[in-house]
């Protein structure tokens, strides 16, 4: 990570080709005040004395005009971007509380090349997230996750850091880099997300800040706290400069999402005036509510020696949260309809000219009460809809402790050295309980609006005491899902820089790093069981059973839920009130008793521990040890001069990286021993007999790579105020954690059996298995690699802290994280055999290419209160050529997510061509404001939706937020900040063949949250 110190703006301005505004070099005598002092590994050198004393004199004559608030973060952020050795955009927010947004992820997404997701996975597009997860960067999601220049990871089946879990409050600034230099820890093939918090050294004097606000939510309507607090004082003594900060902060966010959804459209069996027509499979609505909390804190312990040769910092950050989400749905649950959906009576479907359903009245030859032992009982009674009640918990925690020790004997030498422990866990339990009842349904499509639905009796008779009666629901299927994960990394840098006198070449740095990397993740799998169902056997069990009745024991384990104002109202509509019955939410929140509660229904259902075979919750197979050990060098030259006036500047080196994985796992053999004498398997060939052994046994995947990894970086300023930048490096992405598991279950396919005789006679002579297969992680993956291109043109006007920078990039990819195929050989009982293994593999070769536009400007030259006005806007086309999607899930045992997809040919997951951000702003006299829209194109979201099974694409939406502030005195600053001031309606579509024809799938709606907030510093 680069910060700019002492020497690094001395050498700006020092340059005698190079001159400064008065307003540059006011906010670079800001910079020498507040930012020198920040300690990063391999990065930074304290500053020789000889150049302070320069810089002083350079800057002490010009008349110091003063920045503040929205002004002073994006000069700060602006001359950081300038003054960047490589492609880098910035926030900064030096006032606590002062990152513009309420979530670090809503902060990130106003810079150019850069979105965000607006649901808490992509391949789970079904619940919407109100602060959005997932960065996606020039449309790639490798990213690097860093705090203050270190490595950082969420313990999760990915690879970095949930920056939805982070507590904004705490940071000083975010930095983005989209290119890469040698002394860069590697890893991040899209960029770097470098997010720095505070230290004592940031400023000379004691400071206490307090941050309070009151955010309501107006969909739930509730109103939760926010609260953060920091101390920091400086202290000399006779040993030196000491410096001591604390920041603490504590939030709470309640929020609710609707979600109306139109099921997957089927072929059905009856044709309409002769031809075959899709169905939706009815809809799915849900509603969603969230309480999300988080607590951190950041300390930060600063000593610098009395000759100033020794500087030191001792960091640590905590980072504590939870995401709690209770969820209730309905949606179709009845495979054996999908192909038999037909109009109400006295009804037709409209249907288009492509024989798609627009609106109409679904209902199916379903049966009734009295017939549900059967599976499809005759008569027309509706469709079988589940109801269903899931709570989810998210419990997630990184401790980040680091020190850092510089030493500058001379002005020759610098020295670094660093040391970083990391400690991560996170745990999900996530539960659901389903009823059923059986309904029918009504959908107008409304041509891609928000359609309406209706729902009524499965008669179509009009009762209005269907949906509230408990004689018309029984007790159907549960389901849990669970993880444990916990990981640590303890890493170690030494950097030196040995500074030049006269030369091209100003100073060489040379450094190396040691990491290494201990994960344990603990994924289940999503355990469906039935509760009581006519085809299982034992019958329904009724929500109102009595006396001897299966489920009586069950009581009234139900509610009634409301579903009034659904999407705000005007969507649905329900005979006898939008008032359901569900199984109750204590259930579902009390996991661990949910055995025990349904133990009198013998069910299909057991939990997750009572599995054969499980480890507390847990498969073998579910189990992924993971130890990662990463030896890297770099050595880097920093280079300036002069050519026909005009000065540049740059780096050039390169990095060595070798990185070992050693994943444990497990290995299960097939099982071809014979049951009966007349079995196939009596008959296999000797060697496949042996192999078939059902064995089982714990093995271990040691891997090893290593890469050389060249970059550089020019600067030409063409005049005081524009430059040229161009930049080239070797970057590559490791793959995600979850991808390298290290399980492999064996069995035989495609069995030939051959037989002598015929009739009864008919023996058999001999049998082979034709291949073997398994599917698994891939623990020998190697990281993906690219060759980064980039050209940027900039223009400064600092005055009015204005630019305007054009940057082009281009990537070229190699090594895709792909789902494939792979033969290996696998021993076992003294033969071998060559085994199909479907997982992740590496393949493919692509690019990913585009243009950023960026343009900011106060209008200080406007007359009276105009004056205040300034602009934000940057705008980002990207487009891939070649580039294939994953098809992987890293949080399944297999890791294999590929199987099945619908269609070839779809676009790159998460990548926008069109990204837009759009901020007005005003500051004058106490007053701040600004009204801030981010806006992008369609994206395929997902290659493959867990319930549909089909793409999902997310459609084209912006948001709109905004914020007022007044600053009373230089202390206290009172304000109000929204979010989704427009209420966004989030749309998905999905596809439904091969040409790419697609239809809506999904409209979300959720809260317009506004915060009262007052902040103070003294």
């Amino acid at each position: 990570m680069k910060k700019y110190n002492k020497s690094t703006i001395t050498n700006i301005v020092r340059k005698p080709s190079f001159k400064l505004s008065l307003v540059s070099s006011a906010l670079l005598s800001t910079l020498l005040a507040f930012q020198p002092q920040l300690a990063f590994a391999q990065s930074n050198f304290p500053s020789e004395d000889s150049k302070k004393n320069q810089t002083d004199e350079n800057v002490e004559d010009l008349e110091v005009i003063e920045v503040r608030g929205i002004k002073e973060n994006l000069a700060d952020a602006q001359l950081l971007k300038r003054y960047g050795d490589t492609f880098l955009d910035a926030i900064s927010a030096k006032d606590i509380g002062a990152l513009p947004d309420r979530s670090v992820l809503e902060a990130i997404v106003r810079l150019p090349g850069v979105s965000i997701e607006r649901f808490a996975g992509a391949n789970d597009p079904d619940h919407f997230s109100v602060e959005g997860s997932g960065v996606v960067v020039r449309g790639l999601t490798h990213t690097r996750s860093e705090f203050n220049g270190r490595d950082t990871f969420t313990a999760d089946s990915g690879r970095g850091l949930s920056f939805q879990d982070v507590p904004p409050e705490l940071m000083g600034g975010v930095e983005l880099y989209k290119n890469q230099s040698a002394e860069m820890i590697e890893g991040g093939i899209a960029g770097t997300v470098n997010l720095i918090t505070r230290k004592p050294f940031d400023s000379d004097k004691r400071i206490l800040a307090f941050s309070a606000d009151a955010t309501y939510s107006d969909f739930i309507e509730k109103t939760t706290p926010t609260f953060s607090a920091l101390y920091s004082d400086v202290f000399e003594s006779d040993y030196g400069k000491w410096g001591l900060l604390l920041n603490f902060s504590d939030s709470t966010l309640k929020a609710q999402s609707d979600g109306t959804q139109v099921g997957r459209f089927e072929t059905q069996n009856q044709l309409i005036d002769g031809e075959s027509v899709m169905v939706p499979r009815t809809t799915r609505l849900t509603r969603k509510q969230d309480l999300r909390e988080r607590q951190g804190l950041a300390a930060a312990l600063q000593w610098e020696s009395v000759d100033d040769t020794i500087l030191a910092t001792a960091q640590f950050i905590r980072s504590d949260s939870s995401l709690s989400w209770t969820e209730r749905a309905i949606e179709l649950a009845d495979d054996a309809v999908i192909n038999d959906l037909i109009p109400a009576e006295g009804t037709t479907f409209d249907i288009d000219e492509q024989g798609l359903f627009e609106s109409g009245i679904i209902t199916s030859n379903a049966g009734w009460r009295g017939d549900d032992a059967e599976r499809q009982p005759g008569g027309i009674f509706g469709a079988q809809h589940a109801m269903i009640t899931r709570a989810r918990e998210q419990h997630s925690v990184v401790d980040d402790i680091g020190l850092n020790v510089r030493y500058r004997p001379n002005d020759e030498w610098a020295f670094s050295a660093d040391l970083q422990y990391v400690e991560s866990t996170s745990d999900i339990v996530d539960f659901s309980v389903m009823g059923a009842t059986r309904a029918v349904v009504g959908i107008n499509n409304n041509g891609g609006s928000t359609p309406d639905i209706f729902l009524t009796d499965p008669a179509n008779a009009g009762d209005e005491t269907h949906f509230s009666n408990p004689y018309n629901y029984f007790w159907r299927s549960a389901m849990d899902h669970i993880s444990a994960n916990e990981g640590d990394e303890t890493a170690v840098a030494l950097d030196a820089k040995y500074t030049f006198e006269d030369g091209l070449f100003t100073s060489m740095k040379i450094g190396t790093r040691y990491a290494q990397r201990q994960q344990t993740t603990r994924q289940s799998t999503y355990n469906w069981g039935w509760l009581s169902e006519a085809w299982a056997g034992n019958g329904n069990a009724w929500f109102d059973a009595q006396g001897d009745e299966l489920g009586a024991g069950l009581g009234d384990l139900y509610e009634a839920v409301s579903f009034q104002d659904f999407a705000r109202g005007g969507v649905l509509t329900t005979s006898g009130g939008n008032t359901f019955l569900f199984p109750k939410e204590s259930i579902a929140d009390n996991y661990r008793d949910a055995e025990s509660t349904f133990a009198s229904l013998s069910p299909g259902w057991a939990s997750l521990a009572s599995r054969p075979g499980a480890i507390g919750d847990f498969l073998p197979n579910e189990i992924n040890e993971t130890t990662e050990t990463n030896n890297a060098f770099f050595v880097q030259g920093n280079f300036e001069g002069e050519v026909k006036g005009l000065f540049f500047s740059g780096n050039v080196g390169v990095r060595y990286v070798k990185i070992e994985n050693k994943t444990d796992g497990f290995i299960t053999f097939p099982d071809n021993l014979a049951v009966q004498d007349d079995d196939p398997e009596n008959f296999l060939p000797p060697d496949q007999a042996a192999f078939g052994n059902a064995a089982s046994r714990e093995q271990t995947a040691v891997s090893d790579y290593n890469k050389l990894l060249p970059s550089f970086n020019l600067k030409l300023n063409l005049n005081d105020d524009m430059l040229l930048r161009f930049g080239y490096s070797k970057a590559i992405a490791l793959p995600d954690l979850g991808n390298l598991r290290n399980y492999v279950e064996i069995q035989g396919d495609d069995l030939q059996v051959e037989y002598s005789g015929e009739g009864d006679d008919r023996e058999i002579t001999s049998a082979q298995y034709q291949r073997y297969t398994a599917k698994s992680g891939n623990p020998f993956l190697k990281p993906m690699e690219a060759n980064n291109y980039d050209f940027a043109f900039e223009w400064y006007f600092p005055e009015t802290v204005g630019s305007l920078t054009t940057s082009f990039f281009y990537k070229d990819l190699s090594n895709y994280f792909i789902n494939g195929s792979t033969d290996r050989v696998y021993e076992n009982n003294g033969v071998s055999q060559i085994v199909q293994v479907d997982g992740a593999t590496n393949g493919d070769e692509g690019s990913v290419q585009g243009v950023e536009i960026a343009y900011q400007q106060f209008f200080d030259f406007l007359p009276g209160a105009w004056s205040g006005l300034g602009l934000q806007f940057n705008y980002t086309y990207v487009e891939d050529e070649g580039s294939p999607n994953p098809g992987l899930s890293p949080d399944k045992p297999d890791s294999s997510e590929g199987e099945g997809i619908a269609f070839d040919n779809l676009p790159l997951e998460g990548l926008s061509k069109d990204n837009v951000n759009i901020v007005a702003m005003y500051e004058k006299n106490g007053f701040n404001a600004r009204l801030a829209y981010n806006w992008r194109s369609e994206y395929l979201l997902t290659t493959k939706d867990v319930i549909t099974q089909l793409p999902i694409f997310n459609e084209a939406n912006g948001q709109l937020d905004g914020s007022f502030f007044y600053r009373f005195s230089d202390n206290i600053e009172l304000g109000l900040q929204g979010t989704n001031l427009t209420n966004t309606v989030t749309r998905t579509s999905m596809q439904i063949d091969a040409e790419g024809n697609q239809v809506g799938r999904s409209w979300f709606v959720n809260d317009r949250r506004i915060s009262l907030v007052a902040k103070g510093t003294f």
